[in-house]
């Protein structure tokens, strides 16, 4: 099978790497890193086995496919094995490639495609064998050369090397990246993370030859180039490299611009950065409004703590016993007549040890008990009800209101609390449908229903899976 493909030619190429190349996009939706190396080579059958690791940050799956590169620049699929990578996961995948199938290899290349993604990861092709010399005596010398060759080899792979080192080129301020890397050879590998004003926020030694590395990035309304240096020093050397992440700030809205004295977020920050189950966390404000909430969710939507705003721009929230490492969001919330703002702030949750009490899930399902008071399910919130838990792409989610209430408004959320669709609805309304966004995978959303009361604001929530 032939394609076209977007590539650069040989003559733009520089110097490819010994092993493989590795990759980071910053997409809308997350994160996506892929490293592809040439694994091994087997000689007698011609087989090339290639190892492909992609970690999707994304809420879609990834295919990849394999290509091999001619010299003369054509594309040619080199496996029919496709792979694809899960929502939020990491795959690991060994690709063979028969290298007597193609006429002439340049280079061969993987590709990662999906929604809002696309990027390529290249390998060298693999080597072929010598011819066999007849002569004796031209035997004898390769033998000694052979000899040679494997003692310089074994130094040569105890040399400090830093295979790859990816790194988004830019996120948002206020979120989380992770820096994939790979590295060979003997030597103690470090890295450390400078902020903008050269101050060293992160760092330390890695014991792992591969892996990722979550890296908070702090909120900020101002701009700014962190600087991310790894470093192997051994006995034999030392090999650095080093990355630059720009960060982004997200504007305000133009409706809040350009009406004074509406509802405003300034600065938002969270103490500490990375937390442990069951520890509170403060939460520092600069913000204008006369109502809001500051909610504590994670990175599927879930809700499972919120504080009222507070004037005074300090609320504290508790990290939920969650068992794993994963990232959280801080999402302030205020209001002011008919102006709205809002702004988040991530924190990691690293469990250190076993903890004294029971760990929960973080995604709230039909059978997964939710501790926090504030993100209620359909079984037992009594304020409204989803009537099918499971909907069909592009099908209509039946909202049934149980308890009507005073400014209330139904909304349907994504896992970055962003609203996909919503509508305000009165106290003599009984059901609200709203349509499903299409999916190709499924796809966990949250059903918000906000309303007022004498205490102020308040959300309840319920999940909801769209499937194809």
């Amino acid at each position: 099978m032939s394609t076209a493909l977007a590539t650069l030619g040989p003559a733009e190429l520089q110097s490819p790497a010994q092993y493989g190349s590795g990759t980071a996009l910053q997409t809308l939706a997350g994160t996506v890193s892929a490293f592809f190396a040439l694994e091994r080579f087997n000689h007698r059958r011609g087989v090339a086995t290639y190892a492909l690791r992609v970690v999707n940050r994304t809420s879609s799956a990834l295919i990849c496919r394999t290509w091999i590169i001619s010299r003369d620049g054509d594309a040619v699929q080199a496996s029919p094995l496709l792979v694809e990578v899960a929502p939020l996961a990491t795959s690991l995948a060994h690709v063979p490639v028969r290298s007597g199938n193609f006429a002439s290899v340049d280079r061969t290349i993987a590709e990662i495609v999906g929604d809002g993604v696309h990027c390529v990861v290249e390998a060298p092709p693999p080597v072929a064998p010598r011819a066999r010399r007849s002569h004796v005596g031209a035997v004898a010398i390769s033998l000694a050369g052979l000899f040679l060759l494997g003692a310089a080899g074994t130094l040569r792979g105890e040399m400090p090397r830093i295979a790859a080192f990816a790194v988004p080129p830019e996120a948002m301020t206020g979120t989380t990246i992770h820096a994939e890397y790979d590295v060979s050879g003997s030597g103690r590998l470090s890295y450390a993370v400078r902020a903008p004003d050269g101050r060293t926020i992160q760092g330390g030694a890695l014991q792992d030859a591969s892996g990722s590395i979550p890296i908070p990035i702090r909120a900020s309304q101002d701009p700014g180039a962190y600087t991310l240096e790894m470093q192997m020093k051994g006995p034999l050397g030392t090999a650095t490299a080093t990355r630059v992440l720009n960060t982004l700030t997200a504007r305000p809205s133009p409706s809040v611009a350009r009406m004074p004295g509406g509802a405003q977020i300034s600065s938002i920050s969270v103490q500490p950065l990375v937390a442990r189950p069951g520890q509170t966390i403060n939460v520092a404000y600069a913000a204008q409004g006369d109502a809001g909430y500051v909610r504590l969710t994670g990175d599927d939507g879930t809700v499972w703590q919120q504080r009222p705003f507070s004037r005074y721009g300090d609320t504290q929230l508790t990290i939920p016993p969650v068992s794993s490492l994963r990232e959280m969001r801080v999402v302030v919330h205020v209001v002011k007549g008919r102006t709205a703002a809002q702004s988040m702030a991530g924190v990691l949750v690293a469990n250190t040890g076993t903890l004294g009490y029971g760990a929960a899930s973080p995604i709230a399902g039909d059978n997964d008990p939710v501790t926090s008071a504030t993100a209620a399910s359909s079984d037992t919130n009594d304020t409204f009800q989803v009537v099918e838990p499971t909907v069909k792409s592009g099908g209509p989610i039946h909202v049934k209101i149980l308890s009507p209430h005073n400014g209330m408004r139904i909304a349907l959320t994504d896992a970055q609390s962003h609203e996909i669709t919503g509508t305000d609805v009165g106290t003599d309304t009984e059901s609200v449908t709203m349509r499903a966004p299409v999916v190709w995978v499924a796809t966990r959303y949250t059903v918000v229903v906000t309303f007022t009361d004498g205490f102020g604001q308040e959300s309840v929530v319920a999940p909801v899976t769209i499937v194809p």
